[in-house]
């Protein structure tokens, strides 16, 4: 079988005409490979306004993460193009390095849970997430992309500190986080950082923002991108 041999698994929800169909397909693939040790599972899951149905809940494939994690992968990605989906289990394995989240409610307790689920992950990328994280701590990690969702109806719990410790973290991409003052403790390996700062940050002198005296006492930084995020105009002239 050659489903049960494959080390990597991609699967587009776009091959299938109905959620029912994909998960019919995963199911039988799963049970099929039982816990074969996988490299890679990556689920893009785009079902849209033009489809009967549509990813609503992370229930819905919280099993194919389950096994995926279960058959020790080393990377993993779930893509979702739809509602932001709020991740209820944590994730725990020691073979996963990298991990890619697109559309997800990710906070605190997730992030530590994932820390401490997973001590050799490597490399972490929250696309278009609704980043709702005050510390982000980690002694392994040494890739981290953080973007956050367009929409802006969803917004944070007023602005705070989003402390970031990763002593190996040796690349940083930060764009778009309202409502959070970057505040680093220790970046001491990075050698690329590409980083957006709330304007807020510059407002009060109450607010701690050193992101540029961490990043000039670094030296092993080679490649360096800052821009300051503006917040809408939405005053009238007269």
């Amino acid at each position: 079988n050659v489903w049960v041999s494959a080390r990597c698994l991609s699967i587009d929800s776009d091959q299938f005409s109905t959620l029912r169909q994909l998960k019919k397909f995963l199911d039988n693939l799963l049970l099929d490979r039982g816990y074969t040790a996988l490299h890679t599972f990556w689920l893009r899951i785009n079902f849209g306004i033009f489809y009967p149905d549509s990813i609503d809940d992370y229930c819905q494939i919280r099993p194919w993460v389950c096994h995926a994690l279960r058959s020790n992968v080393q990377v993993l990605g779930i893509v979702h193009h739809g509602e932001i989906l709020t991740i209820g289990n944590a994730f725990t394995s020691s073979y996963l390095k990298r991990l890619q989240l697109r559309n997800f409610d990710v906070d605190d307790w997730f992030v530590k849970k994932l820390f401490s689920g997973c001590p050799n992950l490597e490399e972490l990328e929250l696309i278009c997430c609704f980043v709702n994280i005050i510390k982000f701590s980690s002694t392994k990690l040494q890739r981290s992309t953080v973007t956050t969702t367009d929409d802006r109806s969803i917004s944070c719990l007023g602005f705070e500190d989003m402390v970031i410790d990763m002593p190996k973290l040796v690349s940083l991409d930060i764009k778009e986080v309202p409502d959070r003052n970057l505040y680093f403790v220790d970046v001491s390996s990075l050698e690329t950082a590409s980083v957006c700062i709330d304007e807020s940050s510059f407002a009060s002198s109450q607010v701690d923002c050193n992101v540029l005296s961490a990043l000039s006492n670094i030296t092993s930084l080679r490649s360096l991108s800052l821009t300051v995020r503006h917040k809408p105009d939405n005053s009238i002239a007269w």
